[in-house]
């Protein structure tokens, strides 16, 4: 049942990985197999993202009030992303994305990847890269957490 949540919270808008896999080992989970099931949930909802923001998200631009709310958080997020993208491209994206912070993951670097029309395998992959990288520093960040705490008590 644990699982099943690390899949849902990596799956979540915002929270993806980055708050899995602290649920996952914070629960007495392995940390190895932690790092696989959310980092690879969180990858698998890459090309989904993608299909949403082809097809459901372009036709929120059509409502005024969403549309507007819509392309705002469309706009941040290309914002957040710039100086990463501009200067090193789909490289940069992974970088994006490795970042180990909330509104830095798949689902961010997918919908600004759409929205520069970026290469839809290349950002994947890049997203993929990206996901991977930061699956590892939160879980390297985790586990230490942990073990200091455990050190202190």
């Amino acid at each position: 049942m644990v699982f099943l949540y690390i899949v849902l919270l990596s799956a979540a808008p915002f929270l993806e990985l980055r708050g899995a896999i602290p649920f996952g080992i914070a629960a007495g989970l392995d940390y190895f197999t932690v790092f696989l099931v959310a980092t690879s949930a969180n990858i698998i909802i890459i090309p989904v993202i993608y299909i949403l923001f082809n097809t459901f998200f372009k036709e929120l631009y059509k409502f005024p009030y969403i549309g507007n709310k819509f392309e705002k958080t469309v706009h941040k997020a290309h914002r957040k992303s710039e100086k990463y993208l501009d200067k090193y491209g789909y490289l940069g994206l992974a970088l994006f994305v490795s970042i180990p912070l909330p509104g830095s993951g798949a689902y961010t670097g997918s919908i600004v990847a759409n929205f520069l029309e970026m290469d839809r395998r290349k950002a994947m992959l890049a997203i993929a890269v990206g996901v991977f990288v930061a699956g590892i520093l939160v879980t390297l960040i985790s586990v230490g957490f942990l073990e200091s705490l455990r050190f202190l008590l």
